[in-house]
């Protein structure tokens, strides 16, 4: 990482944090006429939103009993903060109203800035107004004082990016395109450097949003590769949180193919444990949706060759069933499935589960490989219990739909063959109603 130059500002721009209090009052008195003025506009004026105000005496009081920060009083007390300098700055304490500068020199209003907000710079990122004014103060893009609010949220970055003000502040570094190089690398590494930190600033309803923005906003390879890796690591558990799932997916979103192959085989390795997840197994289906080619390969081969576990799961089922309906790779996903599955498809059938995969695979697949599911079950000693199971019926009768010439006929014919055990049974029955259906040609064939 770029060392950070700040610490070596330049003296035009930087004053000594303990100046006593008679060196401001010359200060305060130069601005008396313009503050004078301002207060007697607005109490002359009926019409002024009242949240358009300047930091006073009771809002700091606020603050300090909300944020427990007796110093900002202490100091407030003594004139020597925030109000001199808030009140020369070229914005309201709400951070959107623009007023003129009028015979302030630039630099002395840059040092009253500064001078006024150092050391407590998270104070007033925790408060709604105080925070819109550090976002202003950003868009202004002055250096020395972006670097000043930099070295103060340094130790509290992912405690801001959770805060329900705080995180705005955050999200304007990586936003605005004020910064220069050197100062986006500062706020980058603040926020990557710890990978447990930014593992429960990602899950949080807050730091998930800041995070998103943070990878939107990356443009340098570098940045890029060393954000990748860091989250690399704790892919697995933001897969199966709900806030970070959206991180996850935002870095297939935004990145390139190479970007997307680290994510993905992370994934992969973590295959059964995240598909078998309720938030995992949506996140890895709309991660899919974003990949495509080689990234997903690795991916795609370990959830076949866990296909069997899988589809018997309340969760991986529907994984499965995804790349199935996909059917990328060559040769096709389904036939590859059909292969991997053999000799399980009966016991497949009468899992609640498993059982819409198979269904799938029927859809979905080669009249080869429909014939190979087919044959397993007719020759399936647990035939006529898949015709009478809860779930299962539902399999055969997939099964009639999709099955054409010498092999519906057979499956036809064994069906009917074990008439006496189906007739009086409520699910059996069902299959031999759909085959009167097919013979009146109610789903459209002819037996």
């Amino acid at each position: 990482m770029v060392s950070n130059n700040s610490s070596q500002p330049n003296d035009w721009c930087w004053v000594n944090t303990n100046l006593a209090v008679e060196d401001l009052d010359s200060s305060m008195e130069r601005l008396s006429l313009s503050i004078g003025s301002q207060e007697n506009s607005a109490a002359a004026n009926s019409s002024v939103d009242p949240h358009e105000y300047t930091l006073t005496h009771s809002t700091l009081e606020e603050a300090s009993s909300e944020h427990g920060n007796q110093n900002v009083m202490n100091n407030y007390n003594n004139g020597a903060i925030i109000q001199g300098a808030l009140l020369t700055s070229s914005h309201d304490y709400n951070g959107f109203t623009s007023t003129e500068q009028e015979t302030h020199d630039v630099g002395e209003s840059v040092a009253q800035r500064l001078q006024g907000i150092r050391g407590h710079v998270v104070t007033l990122a925790r408060d709604q107004y105080g925070c819109r004014f550090l976002q202003a103060m950003i868009d202004d893009g002055i250096p020395q004082e972006i670097d000043m609010i930099l070295d103060e949220v340094e130790d509290h970055t992912h405690e801001l990016m959770t805060h329900h003000f705080g995180n705005y502040l955050i999200e304007k570094f990586f936003i605005s395109g004020k910064l220069t190089f050197y100062q986006f690398q500062r706020i980058l590494r603040y926020v990557i450097m710890d990978v447990q930190q930014l593992k429960h600033t990602c899950m949080n309803d807050h730091g998930t949003r800041v995070a998103q923005k943070m990878l939107t906003s990356l443009r340098d390879p570098v940045q890029i590769a060393c954000t990748v890796g860091r989250l690399m690591y704790i892919t697995v558990p933001l897969l199966k949180n709900a806030n970070g799932g959206y991180v996850i997916q935002q870095c297939v979103r935004v990145f390139t193919e190479s970007c997307q192959k680290v994510i993905f085989d992370e994934i992969a390795r973590n295959c059964v444990d995240v598909a078998t997840d309720k938030n995992g197994c949506s996140v890895i289906q709309k991660c899919m949706a974003y990949g495509e080619g080689v990234p997903i390969l690795r991916l795609v081969e370990s959830i076949i060759l866990n296909s069997g576990i899988l589809s018997a799961d309340p969760f991986g089922n529907y994984v499965v069933q995804y790349i199935i309906k996909r059917n990328i790779l060559e040769p096709p996903v389904t036939k590859r499935i059909v292969q991997h599955l053999r000799g399980r498809y009966a016991e497949l059938s009468m899992n609640r589960h498993a059982s819409h995969v198979i269904e799938v695979l029927f859809r979905h697949s080669e009249p080869t490989d429909v014939v190979i599911i087919i044959m397993e079950l007719v020759n399936s000693p647990d035939f006529v219990n898949v015709l009478r199971h809860p779930y299962g019926n539902y399999v055969a009768q997939r099964a009639l739909q999709f099955s054409t010439g010498l092999t519906h006929r057979t499956l036809v014919h064994t069906i009917l063959s074990n008439y006496a055990y189906l007739h009086a049974h409520p699910y059996g029955k069902r299959v031999l109603t759909f085959i009167k259906g097919i013979r009146r040609g109610v789903h459209g064939m002819d037996l």
